[in-house]
């Protein structure tokens, strides 16, 4: 079922080949910053509703900053920034901290009910294709594959 959660406009496998473990290395972690953290739901209903114009994918990765999992999954989160996150390309990459300054749920979280985290969301043309909650690179690199233009050699380091 697809929904709209923007208030303000109204899974596939991965063959065993690409199911590596991304490197450790530093040097491996995007030179950029590409993965773009939004704080709050105007900004966030923005990039959706710029995303669309482009015909990009959103995915959105809702983590708390104790969380240990969130850790572990934002470098490989990155690492896939790295090979597809430019201007031009097809995937846009978020993060979004569910906990504001205060340590209460943020705006976002609130409105979209995330409960769990790390939650890995994904949109097309300003609707939720997917989310699920994990820490499962594979499982990311295969919802993106499923939803965007990219094949597994344009992603998987």
């Amino acid at each position: 079922m697809r929904r709209t959660l923007c208030p303000c406009s109204r899974t596939g496998v991965v063959a065993d080949e690409h199911q590596e473990d991304f490197p450790d290395e530093d040097e491996d972690l995007c030179p950029v910053d590409c993965v773009r953290e939004f704080t709050t739901d105007e900004e966030f209903c923005r990039i959706l509703d710029k995303a669309k114009g482009t015909g990009s994918l959103v995915v959105v990765d809702f983590y708390r900053t104790s969380c240990g999992s969130c850790k572990y999954i934002e470098q490989g989160f990155a690492k896939l920034c790295k090979k597809a996150g430019d201007d031009e390309a097809p995937v846009i990459f978020l993060k979004h901290n569910v906990m504001d300054e205060y340590d209460e749920q943020s705006e976002v979280a609130e409105r979209l009910r995330i409960r769990a985290v790390p939650l890995f969301q994904f949109y097309k043309d300003g609707v939720l294709l997917e989310a699920f909650p994990t820490r499962d690179k594979e499982k990311i690199v295969a919802a993106i594959l499923k939803y965007s233009s990219l094949e597994p050699q344009d992603i998987v380091c």
